[in-house]
């Protein structure tokens, strides 16, 4: 196991989260926590910066490099829960994000001819 993953698992215990609820709140899957914490894998530079905004905590105590006794840390920002729905609808805006312009501008129109549609009725 890594510095970082038994960093991930200590934070994570602290606040009594799941893998899965972790992932849930940094936009990573379960699997991808686990192999975070094993060392298997390393998270993204992204990734490791929502991981240590989320727990108040800077990257260089997640790396290692830093005591969190000597770390100017900050409380972590309190989050609103976010719904199922809402979940989602951020998963379909990922989703949008990566098709090619031409398919975007389509699918964008078809959701204001959907709404004009909504409008009349």
């Amino acid at each position: 196991m890594s510095i970082l993953g038994i960093n991930i698992r200590k934070l994570r215990d602290s606040r009594s989260l799941t893998q899965f609820h972790l992932g849930e709140k940094i936009g990573v899957a379960e699997s991808t926590i686990s192999l975070y914490e094993s060392g298997k894998r390393e998270p993204d530079i992204a990734t490791l910066n929502n991981i240590a905004n989320f727990f108040g905590v800077s990257i260089d105590y997640l790396l290692g490099r830093e005591n969190i006794s000597t770390a100017s840390v900050t409380p972590a920002p309190q989050t609103t829960e976010l719904s199922q729905e809402d979940l989602a609808l951020l998963e379909v805006a990922r989703q949008l994000k990566n098709l090619p312009d031409t398919d975007r501008k389509e699918i964008e129109s078809y959701i204001q001819y959907k709404k004009s549609l909504n409008k009349k009725d």
